[in-house]
């Protein structure tokens, strides 16, 4: 029987499988995360509103305070990060979620809403993209990029099918019981995932990360990857070039932000019929999915300067198809654009806090781009209503964040350093 076991223990050494499968449990921990909280949320907002007998814009308002929970939840999650090891941090927040979840079936008034949407941004962002791509780095050497990729796509999976769950329970079950049962099922998943499948490293399993070279020097190696070399915050923040690349990520958050939450609108305003509109959006969806593990390829291939360059002429094309939905030529490369250049937030933000400061602060960082995104989330909704109430349009604002966006790709192009000057 040891004998039996020493095999499967050797072939486990030798072969990658443990590192994707790795890759699917989180991808399946956000399916549950994102699926029960961010991206079917838009089934419950007319239910909720009429439960609790308040105006749309109130409800809406909770979407301004998700912002405020995320960019508390950015600089809270490197701070813990600090204090505890990442899966103990990851368990501990997917039991929270699964009673914020929980807790939010029973709200009874607007100000306990907020609350609860409050918390569920942090607890979001402190169990989300930032723990859960160290544990991706932890487990790909190389390749990292495009196994964060993969795994991200989880968040838009996730969303299809509690869309469609939704869809079928609020109708017979009511929003009250379809979101408790969300929260059972999150239970059920966090624990087959978080509990017993993801390891922080591939050596509690004597393994290896992907790609790791063989060497005689083995044990040396090991010994420098656990002194996690890296740029220090303060040194970083000393620099104009850091301040000029944290406006770069706000203005592209801006841009992603306003094509991702007006979309369907602007389509409608556009002279499209509801059923057309939501095919379309389905569309980017589903090209939303297929773009993460594809960028992430593309900067493991090209590098940061070329990767985050084409991802926000991605972003570009899109929102200048916007501009032109007119013609319906325009609709293929909406799709296509905004469907790929969308997920710069999921796959730049890691690839950049690695390979631009390392992985001594790697959380730190993070949780920087994630803050700046956030008030990037915030500020967004703001500025378009503004625009949107003296034009009555939404091409405006669309023209000037496709400006935002052509200015920010020349920035990455002059600021980022091409794939083999990366420090790190």
């Amino acid at each position: 029987m040891n004998k039996v076991f020493s095999k499967i223990e050797q072939h486990l050494h030798k072969s990658n499988y443990m590192h994707w499968l790795i890759v699917g449990a989180v991808m399946f921990t956000l399916v549950t995360m994102w699926g029960a909280t961010y991206n079917s949320f838009s089934l419950f907002v007319t239910p909720i509103q009429e439960s609790l007998g308040v105006t749309r814009a109130e409800i809406v308002l909770g979407v301004t305070v998700k912002g405020i929970g995320s960019i508390v939840g950015s600089y809270l999650c490197s701070y813990l990060l600090s204090l505890m090891p990442v899966m103990k941090l990851l368990r501990l927040v997917s039991l929270l979620i699964v009673a914020n979840i929980i807790s939010l079936s029973y709200i009874q008034n607007l100000f306990q809403y907020y609350i609860v949407l409050f918390l569920q941004a942090i607890l979001t962002v402190l169990g989300g993209f930032i723990p859960l791509s160290i544990i991706i780095h932890n487990w790909f050497e190389k390749r990292s990029s495009f196994a964060i990729g993969l795994a991200f796509t989880g968040t838009g999976l996730g969303g299809v099918i509690y869309n469609w769950l939704g869809g079928i329970w609020i109708p017979t079950l009511g929003w009250r019981r379809t979101m408790f049962i969300f929260g059972l099922i999150a239970l059920v998943g966090f624990i087959i995932t978080l509990f017993f499948i993801i390891k922080a490293t591939p050596f509690e399993l004597n393994l290896r990360p992907y790609g790791f070279t063989d060497s005689p020097r083995e044990e040396e190696q090991k010994e420098v990857k656990a002194e996690q070399k890296g740029r220090e915050v303060k040194e970083v923040f000393r620099l104009v070039r850091f301040w000029i690349f944290m406006v770069a990520i706000f203005l592209v958050g801006l841009a992603t932000n306003s094509l991702f939450n007006n979309i369907s609108p602007h389509l409608i305003d556009s002279g499209y019929d509801l059923a057309s509109a939501a095919k379309i959006t389905s569309a980017l969806m589903l090209f939303l999915m297929i773009g993460k593990p594809l960028i992430g390829y593309l900067f493991d291939i090209w590098g940061l300067k070329l990767g985050a360059a084409f991802c926000t002429l991605c972003i570009a094309v899109g929102i200048f198809s916007a501009v032109m939905l007119s013609y319906k030529l325009f609709i293929i490369t909406l799709v296509v654009g905004a469907g790929i250049g969308l997920s710069f937030n999921s796959i730049a933000y890691p690839a950049f806090s690695l390979h631009l400061f390392g992985p001594k602060n790697y959380a730190r960082f993070s949780s920087y781009l994630q803050i700046a995104h956030g008030f990037a989330t915030i500020l967004n909704p703001i500025i378009i209503s503004i625009i949107f109430q003296r034009k009555q349009s939404f091409n405006p604002a669309f023209w000037v964040f496709f400006v935002f966006t052509c200015l920010v790709a020349i920035v990455w192009l002059l600021l980022l350093p091409t794939r083999k000057n990366e420090p790190y």
